[in-house]
Order: C-alpha cells, then sequence, then structure tokens
C-alpha cells in the first residue's frame, strides 16, 4: 500500500510518503519512514519490496558518501540521479531491485529544487511533479490543474495535503499517517505528520 508524492516548489521540493509497511494484507509497522535523507540536501523516496529498498538506498547512501570523503565535494541531485538509475539498470539482469523511487534534491550553487522519477527498469526523469504506488493512480489530475512554478511554500503544504486527502478517500484500506518532508537551502526538515483519519474524524464531530 505504498503511496510517494513529490513536486517543485518555490525554492524548495516537497515530499510526501505513508508510513505503513506490510506483506499482503498483513500490517507489520505503521512507522516506517519511506522518505530517506541520502546527504543533507537530498532525499530519496522508496516504495515496493521492504527489502529491497532498504538494500538499495543504503547501496546509493554509502556510496554518495564514499564518493563526498574522497573527492571533497558532494554531488549535485542531476548526478545522483544518474547514478541511482545506472546502478538501478545494470541490476536488472543480475539480481533486480523491486523498487520504484522519487529523487528530491536542493543544489546550492544553482539555487534550486529538482526532482527526478525513477523505477524498476532503470528509468529516469526529471519532473516538476509525480508519485509511485497508489498514489499515482489518483494525485496526478490534481497536481497538473493546482500546481504551478512560482508555488509558495504555504500554497504548497496545501497542495500537498489535498493530495493526500484524495489517496485516503479513494483506498478501502486507510492510512493512517504520512509524512511531509522539505529540501530547501537550510536542508531536510520534517514538516508535519498528517493523521488523514483524525482530520475525517475532527469534520465529522464538527458537522454533528
Amino acid at each position: 500500500m505504498d503511496s510517494l508524492v513529490g513536486f517543485v516548489g518555490k525554492n524548495y521540493v516537497l515530499m510526501a510518503g505513508d508510513t505503513n509497511a506490510g506483506r499482503s494484507i498483513m500490517r507489520l509497522k505503521d512507522d516506517f519512514d519511506k522518505l530517506v535523507q541520502v546527504d543533507s540536501h537530498k532525499i530519496l523516496a522508496k516504495s515496493g519490496e521492504i527489502g529491497d529498498g532498504n538494500q538499495f538506498c543504503n547501496l546509493i547512501i554509502r556510496n554518495v558518501s564514499l564518493y563526498r570523503i574522497n573527492n571533497e565535494t558532494e554531488l549535485t541531485t542531476k548526478s545522483v540521479a544518474h547514478y541511482t538509475r545506472r546502478q538501478l539498470a545494470t541490476a536488472i539482469r543480475k539480481n533486480p531491485y523491486s523498487v520504484n523511487l522519487l529523487l528530491g534534491g536542493y543544489d546550492k550553487k544553482d539555487q534550486m529544487g529538482s526532482l527526478y522519477y525513477l523505477d524498476y527498469l532503470g528509468s529516469s526523469k526529471k519532473i516538476n511533479y509525480g508519485a509511485h504506488g497508489y498514489a499515482a493512480l489518483f494525485v496526478g489530475s490534481i497536481l497538473d490543474r493546482f500546481w504551478k512554478e512560482d508555488l509558495d511554500f504555504e500554497e504548497g503544504l496545501e497542495l500537498m495535503k489535498k493530495c493526500l486527502r484524495e489517496v485516503e478517500k479513494r483506498l478501502i484500506i486507510g492510512t493512517r499517517c504520512f509524512v511531509i518532508k522539505m529540501i530547501n537551502s537550510d536542508g531536510v526538515s520534517v514538516v508535519e505528520k498528517v493523521m488523514i483519519n483524525s482530520e475525517k474524524k475532527n469534520e465529522i464531530e464538527e458537522e454533528n
């Protein structure tokens, strides 16, 4: 039941992911962070098999860190996207990873954020907004209608919550919690943990 959403705003990137970890119809835990920090200004959002996602993200994080130590410089978001895509493509005929990713980052040199869509087949595309998992079935039209290039933070947060409410409304088996994270010039930060079911309960109580 993975759901990942991300988009680029004015000098920031906003990303959200559900916190469920499960297998088949069973929920194993509800505090699983699918938005993994690669370095101070980059996040990998993962969906797919839990084991593959953990192993692959650890591979990327450690090699990006090794490059930074050896060369005393950080890779750009574009470079990390190309490296990640190459690792996915190389693994297809050996030991493929069943994982789809959104890579978000902020590059201080360019003073702008960027978002990349990657899938398990080794495809990679720079995008303004995107989603993986069940969220991809529902939020595309919302983002297509309401996203704009100069989206400020307040507008972006409201748009993200609109997307998450739509995912919760459409799925029979609800998602308890989503984590929203932002990447800007100051680095990665947790914006909010959204409890959609609690919002629904409050709305019903207010109506009554």
